[in-house]
């Protein structure tokens, strides 16, 4: 069994979709926590407070059966690690498979977060992995706004990430690093004519 953690209904609308289009069955169950990212917080501390928060968030919707979660909040990624010592199960970003798909896709990326403090903690994976296998990328910030404040206005949302892919100076690739952002990466794709990269199916590629 796998459990996704989701801060949004978004994610788990977007995860549930991108699952609908899988070949082959998978046993999943999601979990929706609401309460463990402000959407209009433009700073997020990452600390023991914010750790507590998605430990707690997590513990409380394991049922023993679990051989992984998944967290789809990309703000919290950095605690995967530190999750998975604690709970004694494997824990993974959401940002692992495209990050590591992305990074090969050339010396510019352009980099989508919906929520702003999740930049700087996908930036540093995608960076790592670069570095890991002696490749240098510069990463080209794709949006400014705080999506993630608006996120439940689908319209609105895909208004605001296709004017900002359209104001990204040139790359290689786009990377949506939100799973909320996967069922706009064929209009992306068409605007950008550059490969895309969705957070969510890259991972559900991995399943």
């Amino acid at each position: 069994m796998i459990l996704f953690v989701h801060a949004a209904a978004v994610s788990l609308a977007a995860t549930q979709a991108g699952i609908e289009r899988l070949r082959k069955p998978v046993a999943i169950r999601h979990a929706l926590a609401t309460d463990i990212v402000d959407p209009r917080a433009m700073f997020f501390a990452h600390d023991d407070i914010d750790y507590a928060r998605i430990r707690n968030a997590v513990a409380s919707h394991l049922r023993g059966d679990e051989s992984r979660v998944i967290l789809s909040c990309s703000v919290y990624n950095g605690f995967a690690s530190r999750l998975a010592n604690d709970l004694g199960l494997p824990v993974e970003r959401s940002d692992e498979a495209g990050a590591c798909a992305v990074s090969r896709r050339g010396e510019r990326i352009g980099l989508a977060v919906s929520y702003p403090p999740s930049y700087a903690v996908v930036e540093a994976r995608i960076l790592e992995l670069s570095q890991e296998e002696g490749r240098a990328i510069t990463l080209v910030p794709v949006l400014a706004d705080n999506a993630f404040a608006f996120a439940d206005d689908a319209d609105r949302y895909a208004r605001v990430l296709l004017a900002a892919v359209a104001d990204t100076p040139e790359v290689d690739a786009i990377f949506l690093a939100q799973y909320s952002m996967d069922p706009y990466a064929p209009r992306v794709s068409e605007a950008t004519r550059v490969p895309v990269v969705s957070a969510l199916e890259a991972t559900l590629a991995t399943l």
